[in-house]
């Protein structure tokens, strides 16, 4: 007989991912995240953790995906690892045109087809 597990699952966080150089995931996510905000010389040896503090509270969530780690999941629904696999394998920031001033914009054109 299949035993019920209700509200069971747990997670291990096996791995955190540093920088080339040392950086920690919260370094990491606010160089990632300043590139959004083209602002990057507002970086300082304190500043990761307030600024992505106000990435979660904005809803810009996906900045986070910047940060890897690996984790086990156990015990946990079919249809839980459904929605872990739905979401996207690689995650891309790149200069938002909402929170940046483009009034001194370039436009890039691609190569001729020949």
């Amino acid at each position: 007989m299949a035993e019920i597990l209700q509200n069971q699952g747990s997670h291990r966080i096996l791995a955190v991912m540093a920088g080339p150089e040392g950086e920690s995931p919260l370094q990491l996510l606010e160089l990632a995240g300043r590139t959004a905000y083209q602002s990057r010389d507002k970086i300082s040896k304190e500043s990761a953790a307030r600024f992505v503090e106000m990435l979660r509270k904005r809803g810009h969530e996906s900045v986070i995906e910047h940060s890897a780690m690996i984790v086990e999941f156990n015990n946990v629904s079919r249809g839980f690892t459904h929605e872990l696999v739905r979401h996207r394998l690689a995650s891309f920031t790149q200069e938002s045109t909402r929170y940046v001033d483009e009034s001194d914009f370039r436009v890039v054109i691609p190569p001729d087809k020949d």
